[in-house]
This record gives structure tokens, sequence and C-alpha cells, in this order.
């Protein structure tokens, strides 16, 4: 169904219609309430009676507050394979030639691994698969790995995963990034659900993968997890993440106060 727009003018002679309809609606209630001898005590009742209507409707609707939206997981949780299979993260690097996750896939099929989701990202190397794949619980993470090495991966990480990792990527990267500019959840907070990593103003000294980004003001920030390495693709969505955050921080402190 289509909406109806109405132009100005034609806005205008509604309302002035409904005044008129108003008015006359009163004038013939009044009339008829006004030949019985409780007419006056009856109107005055009305009347109040409106008015709190009014003021309690105005109340409630300003002591709603909306509902958080979440992540749309629920059709992505009915993707889940029957049976008793977990969840793995699997990352590994495929030669960038016509076949190889063809021939990736089935070797994981033989040994009853499922894949769900994947995301490539291009690298020097090649092709960084992400694969999100449903697991026999025999199999262990070194398991997978072997798996995946057979089928042709290289540089091949795999590691637990859980319901949260269905939700679509772009999904969940828009409602995070929604939660760090309304102030819902820090800045930090946002890095660590998207990467589950960590966000510093130094250079860690541990071992861990690191990645550079700039704030605002032209200084580093790093990304740092123990695993597995940082893709181009995500330093690039960290970074519009950071610049999105500080964007709204401008915005916030250049609105006069009220």
């Amino acid at each position: 169904m289509k909406p109806i727009r109405v132009a100005h003018w034609a806005a205008d002679l509604i309302e002035v219609a409904a005044v008129f309809f108003a008015v006359g609606a009163a004038h013939l209630f009044v009339t008829l309430l006004g030949e019985r001898a409780h007419g006056p005590l009856m109107l005055t009742a009305s009347g109040v009676i409106v008015i709190a209507g009014a003021l309690l409707r105005r109340r409630w609707k300003k002591r709603r507050t909306p509902v958080p939206l979440r992540h749309a997981a629920l059709p992505d949780l009915l993707g889940i394979p029957a049976g008793r299979s977990e969840l793995m993260r699997v990352r590994t690097t495929l030669p960038d030639r016509p076949g190889t996750l063809a021939a990736l896939s089935t070797r994981l099929a033989g040994r009853g691994i499922n894949i769900l989701a994947i995301q490539i990202h291009p690298d020097e190397h090649g092709a960084v698969d992400e694969l999100l794949v449903a697991v026999p619980p025999d199999l262990t993470a070194d398991e997978v790995v072997a798996a995946v090495t057979a089928g042709g991966g290289e540089f091949t990480e795999a590691n637990r995963a859980d319901a949260h990792d269905l939700v679509d990527p772009a999904t969940r990267a828009l409602t995070v990034a929604r939660h760090a500019t309304t102030g819902a959840i820090t800045l930090d907070d946002a890095v660590h659900s998207l990467f589950g990593a960590d966000l510093t103003s130094a250079r860690p000294a541990a071992p861990a993968h690191v990645a550079a980004l700039h704030d605002a003001g032209g200084d580093e920030r790093f990304l740092v997890r123990r695993s597995p390495a940082f893709t181009p693709t995500e330093i690039s969505r960290a970074q519009a993440l950071l610049d999105l955050c500080a964007g709204r921080q401008r915005r916030r402190s250049t609105q006069p106060k009220q």
C-alpha cells in the first residue's frame, strides 16, 4: 500500500474542517446535556477525564524506551546442522587458482566437516579463507587443521566458535558500530566484539599479532590479539570504526550545550 501524500494547503483545509467539526459536535453535545439537570456537571467531569487521559498518554509515551536491536541471528541459527556438531572458526590460505576451494570442501566433507559460512580476504600470499564449520564432536582443533592442510590450505589456524559467530558479518558490524556511536558500548568493547582483539595505545612487548591504526589526532593505536593474524580487510574495518567514533565524538563536542 502506497503512503498517502497530501499537499500543504490540503492539510491546512483538513485541519480547519476538523476544527469546525469538533466545534459543531461540542455545540450539539452541550445543547443536549444543557436541557438536563446535571448537564453542566457532566460537561465538567467529561473535560477532566479528557485532560487526565491526555496527560497520562503523554507521560506513558515519554517513559517508553525503545527496545535495543539485537543481531538478526535467528535465521542463521536455523542453518546449524542437526546432531551434536560443534562450531569452529578456521582461517587458512589457499592458492589463488580455480578449484582449490572445491578440493578443500571435498577433503573436509570426507571428515564429516560441514562449511556453514565463508569469507575470502585478499592477501599477498593468496586468498585467506575464513571458514565457519560444523565438526563432529570427536574431532580436535589439531585434526581439523590437519584436514585443511591435506586439502591444500596453508598457515591454518582453528579455534572454537559459538552461535554468535553465525550472525551475518555485515549485520554484526553495523549493529556494533551503531552501539559504539550512540555510547551504548565503548570503542574498546566494539573492537573486542568485532575482532576479538584489544585496542591499545602502546605496541605490546609480548608476542602477539599487531596491526597499527591512527586516531583522529594522528597518534598510533594498535590492534592486538594472539591469533589469528589480522587480514587487510579487518585492519581497514577497524580503522573505519575508529574514524566513525572519532567523527561522532567531534560532532558531540561542537554541539551547543542546552
